[in-house]
């Protein structure tokens, strides 16, 4: 399959998991996007995609967001990323892909099976949160899990990811930015992503009148789960590159 259409695919698949269930636009997406383009540009395109669905939805749900609350995960995140990028910088392509996808299926393991630690939920959970999510993110451009991990241990509402959750990873995706630089795709591939993203969160908005979101969950997070174990396998029994 040629490049643009794999990437655009992998932008598409993720826009319409993350419309139909709230969740997974770089947990489905990401694993591909490093498979296509590698772990340096394919970060960074999830990254930047990443920010015009932040966009998108802060649009709808920002007046219910808690800046409090996505303070206490941002300044040990912002802290913690332009650190994380210098520390990852030297290491091999092969081993930065098996990174994204040991993150990835990590994330999406920890999220399907429901585990909870409720002593997580305060502050130390949030310096924690902040941090592993800042590094997953900067990996593979995932950094969902750990935050929705420590929302179900602070026993945020469940609206809350959509709100103050979108206010987290909007900051932390500019800095993310920031500290990785931006993705060296051609103008005919970004502007396939940004179509892809468009008929992507159009389709889900559609197709979430008519499945319930825990079984669009289930399903984002098997997918989400095989990608990323499909980038780890390569990466580890690969022939050379």
């Amino acid at each position: 399959m040629d490049q643009t259409w794999l990437v655009a695919l992998a932008v598409g698949l993720g826009a319409l998991a993350q419309s139909v269930s709230g969740i997974g636009f770089t947990l489905v997406s990401g694993p591909l996007l490093v498979a296509a383009l590698g772990p340096a540009d394919g970060v960074r395109l999830a990254v930047v995609l990443s920010l015009l669905v932040n966009v998108v939805v802060l649009t709808r749900t920002a007046r219910h967001a808690d800046l409090r609350d996505a303070l206490l995960l941002l300044v040990p995140a912002v802290l913690a990323t332009p650190v994380l990028v210098r520390l990852l910088r030297g290491v091999p392509e092969r081993a930065a892909e098996a990174l994204a996808g040991a993150a990835t299926v990590l994330g999406a393991t920890a999220l399907a099976s429901g585990w909870r630690w409720r002593a997580a939920g305060g502050r130390t959970g949030a310096v924690a949160a902040g941090v592993v999510s800042a590094g997953m993110n900067v990996m593979a451009g995932v950094g969902g899990p750990a935050v929705a991990l420590y929302a179900v241990a602070a026993r945020w509402p469940a609206s809350a990811l959509r709100s103050t959750g979108q206010v987290y990873f909007l900051v932390l995706n500019l800095v993310a930015l920031a500290s990785l630089g931006l993705p060296a795709v051609s103008t005919g591939l970004a502007a396939g992503c940004v179509v892809a993203l468009a008929v992507g969160l159009l389709l889900g908005a559609v197709v979430a009148l008519r499945v319930q979101e825990h079984a669009a969950r289930r399903v984002t997070l098997l997918l989400a789960g095989t990608g990323g174990l499909v980038v780890l396998l390569g990466a580890v029994f690969g022939g050379d590159p």
